[in-house]
């Protein structure tokens, strides 16, 4: 029962820039990917060169028959990985990244809204699980680069 019913509404964020020292993190960039049975918008910010605040923006749109595999595969594998507890304490898979899934039936989000304190995580990723993770970041990332080509 991991497929996605085709008319739940879903969102996927990631966030670059997620551990901070005392003035907290800067975002680098962020996807974030939201939409139903009727398709997908996709939004990329990316932090402009020398700023901590100013972002390129670029949107776009895309089809739920090009997503649906994509959702599931990310729904399957994001199951099989833990998130730090407790939430927001370390970056367990040291990617300096925040994944977020949220639909009806499922939500898996690393690193904490805030991005991640100076804390420590009980529980850790293995080396194959950071190895996993990092795949679906390049997965995601991708999706904004092919779909989110508007400029803002």
């Amino acid at each position: 029962p991991t497929t996605i019913k085709n008319n739940m509404p879903f969102q996927v964020v990631l966030r670059e820039g997620i551990t901070g020292g005392f003035a907290g993190p800067t975002v680098k960039q962020v996807v974030d990917i939201k939409g139903d049975e009727n398709g997908a918008d996709i939004m990329q910010a990316t932090l402009k060169p020398n700023s901590r605040s100013d972002y390129h923006t670029q949107v776009g749109g895309v089809s739920s028959e090009q997503l649906n595999s994509f959702l599931e595969l990310l729904k399957q594998e994001l199951q099989a990985l833990p998130t730090e507890e407790p939430q927001g304490s370390e970056d367990i898979y040291g990617q300096d990244i925040s994944l977020s899934f949220f639909s009806d039936d499922f939500q898996w989000s690393n690193g904490g809204p805030e991005g991640c304190t100076q804390g420590e995580s009980k529980q850790q990723a293995s080396p194959e699980q950071k190895e996993k993770f990092k795949e679906l970041v390049s997965v995601v990332k991708g999706l904004g680069n092919q779909y989110a080509i508007t400029v803002q």
